[in-house]
């Protein structure tokens, strides 16, 4: 994984991620935000990096399409998100919840041990769990 900081879009997965929510049309994100986040969230199996990475950058995307001031500070913030937001409703705010609950699981997650090998568990637990307080969890 290539990571230039702990934020939720500082890697290359979730950033090449975003640029495909960019390049999607409007009413096609909402399906590739629940495609990402529901891939994780559904396998009882060892998530891939790059998985995890494109799902916490879908949740974050809920949270921020939910309240835009929440994630104003991201770096690589789309744009497009304060414009043309998903709709979010409590079903989607959800499944964003339970993928942040997952990439912070450290058993069967790859995504979680390589933050544990740069000894960074406590920054992303930190910024994370700022997303799960804007979703209500």
């Amino acid at each position: 994984m290539g990571a230039t900081g702990t934020g939720p879009f500082e890697n290359d997965d979730a950033l090449d991620f975003l640029d495909a929510l960019e390049e999607a049309e409007p009413h096609e994100r909402r399906a590739r935000v629940e495609h990402a986040m529901g891939r994780v969230v559904r396998s009882s199996a060892y998530i891939e990096a790059p998985e995890m990475a494109e799902a916490i950058a879908a949740a974050v995307v809920v949270a921020a399409s939910d309240d835009f001031e929440s994630a104003i500070r991201e770096p690589y913030l789309p744009r497009w998100i304060e414009d043309e937001p998903i709709e979010v409703d409590e079903g989607l705010e959800d499944l964003a919840t339970r993928a942040l609950h997952r990439a912070l699981r450290p058993e069967d997650n790859e995504w979680w041990e390589l933050w544990d090998e740069a000894r960074a568990t406590d920054d992303i637990t930190e910024r994370l769990g700022r997303y799960l307080e804007t979703l209500g969890d």
